[in-house]
Parts: C-alpha cells; structure tokens; sequence
C-alpha cells in the first residue's frame, strides 16, 4: 500500500478522528481480481489506466459527494461489466483497493523477485515481468521497459498462464499391452523410444524403405534454441528433414507470398498506432491478440479512428466497428476482390495497375461479389470509400482467414497497399499479419518447410505446456500412425495418441530466445525450476540420439 508507507514516513501511525464513510462489500464477481471500494481514496489512477493504457473506459468515478466510489459502466459488478481483465488498474491502485485474488496476502514487495519473461500465448512478443516468491509464481506484472506492449498485458498473460486446469506429467509412460499409459522410469522409455525409431531407419541412419519413416511436430510457442535442436534431431539424427510446427499453415502462406512474389516487408507496430484507418480481415484480436485488441480499442476511442472488420466468424471488434461485413465463408477473397474492382472505378488504382489485372478485378464488381458472399453490396463500395479516403490506412489479417492457405490472397493485400500508395516512410506496406504461434517467425528462421506425415512410422510430437487439441485430419493421421512419441508438461488431448510419454518443461522454466512477428528477438532466463525428474528437451533429445547410436554400432560391428 503505497499510502500506508508515505503515512509511515511522515510519522502517522493512527487517526484522530472516527472514519464517516459507510463499509462496502467488495465486488469478487470478477474471476481474477477483487475491487475493494472500502480501501479506495479515489485518487482515479484506475480510471486513467483503463481508458489511457487499456482503451476500455469500463472504469469511472461515480455518484457524488461522500458516495462516490468507482464504478464499472454504469454501476454494474465487474463481473458483468465490459471490463477485459488486463488487470492493468491492479497494477496501478496505490492502496489495494484493487487486488488479485490469487494469493494476495503471501506477495509483500520486500520479500519477491522479479524476472523478465516473455508471453508464450501470440506472436507480439509482449514482455512481462513474473514475480517470484521462494522459487514459486506470486503473480504477473507488466513492465514500463517491454518495447512492444509497454505496461498493457492480456488476460491470457497475466492470469491464465497461471491457471493451468490439467494435471502435471512428472515420470514418462509407456501403452502397456492393455492399451493404458502407465509411469515407467526414464532408462526404459528412451530405451523403448529409440528401439521404434531404430525400426523405421536403416543401420546408417536412413529411413527404411521409400518416403520420410520419421516425422517431427512441435508447438511455435517454443523458443528459437529448442526449435533448433529439434529440427536438428529429427533431420540429422533420424535422417528424414519431415518437421513442422502445430500451427504451420499461415507461416506457410506467407512463404510461399514471399517466394512467389518477392520480399515483401509488412509493416512494423508503429505503422498500426499511427493509422488513421483499420481493416480487420479475418482477424479477432479479442480472442488471439488481446493487447492488439487493447490497441485498437484506444485508438476507436481516443483518435476516432475507424475500423471495418471482415471476418466470416462472429468477432467482438464487430460491435465496435464502423462497418462490419461478415461475408460466407471462403467467399473474404471475393470480397477483397470486390474493393480492388471499386477502387478501380474511384480511380485510386487505375494508373498503376496493368490492363490484364484490371480486367481480372473488373470481373469481381461489387454487386457480384455481395451476391456471393451474400452481403450487401453497399457495404462493399462503403469500406472501398473508406480506404481511398484514408491517409495511412493498415491492413490486418489473421489466423481466421478462411483462404489463409493461399498465397494469392495475401498478393491481393499487398497489391491494395502497393498500388494505393499505402507504403510506411520506410518503405514497408501498411499490411501486417498475426499469427497464433509466439515463436512462428523464429521456426521460420530456423528452416521448419513442411511435414509429410502420410508415410510416417513415427511420429514425434514436443508439446511441451501448449495445449494444442488436433484438428480433424491430423487426429486420423494419429491414430493411424505405428507409434506416436510426446514430449509434453501436462496431460492433454495428445496424450491419448501416445505410446511413448515424456515429462516435459512448461513456459516459466524454458530459457532462450523468442522472435516476434516483427523480427524482434528477445532473450530471457528461466523464470522458475522444473519438478524433480523432469528434464530439458534437449536432455531427452541428446539421450535418445546416444541410444540409437549405440544401437547402430552394435548393429555395424555385431
């Protein structure tokens, strides 16, 4: 309590005269934090921090006179309220009227730690500050030093990191012959995990047979030196260069944009703050990207910047926006061709466009589009009129892109910054992709391609804490598979594919380096110690590949 200490200081130890404020009860309805209005001097730091840094406004002073207190709205609990749990006016009160509900009593300042980290949960690259107490997790904090998120932190980064649900592996498991996972001691599950590798390769190495025998996912939550030493083992180690990420498909996409067309460079954070126009295509940031969601939301308010929003998905940002289409799915690139063929006739792009690509775009005119998307062709000529208007308009696209697997539509983007003349003053388009994996430009700079898993005998998953469900297609290739091998730090969906288990580090104890969508790359220490018995990656990685080549040389010289 930062007024209990001044009071300390200038010698106050009592009050002379009774309090005249009546006792409130405290408003608990929020899940991850409490507002005490019996300890507030509504002194309105959180008020200024919900509007300034979060961009909510959810927070304000209401009533009059000996019953003013803050309030959320108009007066309803937290819990109800439009609140997003950031958790940014915690930070901020000055006599803990706003407190977490988790442990607050065992996280007095003059007995913690405070160690960097890095939010596991998107590509940002949002830095954070975990507060330590006897080796264990007290709570989360945001930093005024991060250079991408400043002091704003998501829900997801400062509380639910925190409330992992599912149960901690800590010894690995073997499928016995009855088909359950059962505790095994370390020897014999690297034993039995390269025993199935040696199968599918030959004695030197190679796969057996004809196709990649040995495949390798693993989470893009990871940092870089992981992801290295993985791609390592499974291509060099198992001879078969067939590794991929979970969440590969956007990364993909973009590459292949790049090769296909040239390097493009996207614009920076920078480009996004200092827009004056925001279109939203296939991207929900309340649900991937909270601290872009937070972003956008300060500038609708503070700057009045408009946002148009395409998503064939229900988003949040919709009802905030100035226009929301929300088209068929698979019908967003029509839509996107639909603008190109209005800008056309506003004449925004008919100089710098070639005859061949106008009479393509031509072809896509607003009411053919709305037919197909089945929207209203109003809106399509509306957001076109919208973004001729706009002076430093941005681009942003996302995970929910139904059409995200194809390269051209990213080309359409691009084409609708470049030939706008939307470019950065250094040259970048106003155009910036969100993916959903913290670490995706770091697997792309660590050479992950692509991932066969048709022919695979083997194949290796290191989860590590993320909890990743399998989408239907990769669920079959599964359960098809001879043997499935998991690296993961709790129990999960996986686990129900795997023949071979073992325990693996969670985010808090992974040191190395992360590299956010914008090339910034980021280095931390681990922030707490595994459970006894749990061991690094790595570790398990380097004790597999020493087992198998023992077992190469006995099978040389035998």
């Amino acid at each position: 309590c930062e007024l209990q200490q001044r009071a300390y200081q200038e010698g106050i130890t009592h009050t002379r005269y009774p309090y005249l404020f009546p006792v409130l009860e405290p408003d608990t309805s929020n899940p991850f934090f409490v507002q005490d209005h019996n300890r507030c001097i509504l002194c309105g730091r959180c008020v200024r921090a919900c509007y300034e840094v979060a961009g909510v406004g959810t927070l304000e002073l209401g009533f009059r006179g000996t019953k003013q207190m803050v309030v959320a709205d108009l007066g309803v609990p937290l819990g109800q309220s439009t609140c997003i749990s950031c958790g940014t006016c915690v930070d901020v009160c000055p006599t803990g009227a706003l407190f977490e509900k988790r442990a607050p009593y065992f996280s007095r300042d003059h007995n913690l730690e405070r160690r960097p980290a890095v939010c596991p949960d998107d590509d940002m690259g949002c830095a954070m500050s975990v507060v330590l107490k006897s080796g264990l997790i007290a709570r989360i904090e945001g930093t005024d030093t991060a250079p991408v998120n400043g002091p704003l932190l998501s829900r997801a980064a400062r509380y639910e990191l925190l409330r992992e649900p599912r149960p901690r592996l800590l010894k690995p498991r073997l499928r016995n012959e009855a088909g359950k996972l059962v505790e095994v001691e370390w020897a014999e599950a690297l034993a039995a995990a390269a025993a199935r590798l040696a199968a599918a390769m030959s004695p030197d190495g190679s796969p057996n047979g004809n196709g990649h025998r040995v495949a390798g996912l693993c989470s893009g939550r990871l940092p870089s030196e992981t992801l290295d030493g993985f791609h390592r083992f499974v291509a060099e180690t198992c001879g078969c260069p067939n590794v991929d990420t979970f969440r590969s498909a956007p990364r993909h996409t973009r590459r292949a944009a790049l090769d296909l067309y040239g390097e493009h460079i996207e614009c920076d954070f920078d480009a996004i703050h200092d827009a004056d126009l925001v279109v939203l295509v296939g991207l929900d940031p309340a649900r991937t990207h909270q601290v872009l969601n937070a972003w956008l939301l300060r500038k609708r308010h503070h700057d009045q910047c408009p946002i148009v929003v395409i998503n064939a998905r229900q988003s949040e940002m919709a009802s905030i926006a100035d226009l929301a289409i929300k088209p068929r799915r698979d019908t967003e690139n029509r839509v996107i061709l639909g603008l190109l063929c209005q800008l056309l006739d506003v004449g925004r792009l008919s100089r710098r466009v070639d005859r061949e690509t106008q009479e393509r775009w031509r072809s896509q005119p607003p009411a053919r589009v709305a037919a197909e998307a089945g929207i209203d062709a109003a809106d399509v000529i509306r957001a076109a009129d919208m973004y001729a208007a706009a002076k430093k308009p941005v681009i942003l696209y996302g995970p929910e892109l139904s059409h995200g697997g194809d390269p051209a539509v990213l080309k359409l983007f691009w084409d609708m910054a470049r030939l706008s003349g939307h470019v950065t003053p250094a040259g970048a388009l106003r155009v910036r992709g969100f993916q959903i994996e913290a670490n995706a430009a770091g697997a792309e700079q660590v050479g992950y391609r692509g991932v066969d898993l048709d022919a695979a005998e083997v194949v290796w998953l290191l989860a590590g804490d993320d909890p990743f469900e399998p989408p239907v297609d990769l669920d079959g290739v599964l359960e098809a598979a001879p043997t499935v091998i998991v690296q993961a730090s709790h129990e999960g969906v996986l686990l129900e594919h795997a023949d071979i288990v073992f325990p693996s580090l969670k985010w808090s104890e992974r040191a190395g380096t992360w590299v956010n969508m914008a090339g910034l790359a980021q280095s931390f220490a681990a922030c707490t110690q595994p459970p006894a018995g749990v061991q690094a990656d790595e570790r398990v990685l380097a004790e597999v590949t020493q087992h198998l080549t023992a077992a190469r040389e006995e099978a040389t010289h035998g």
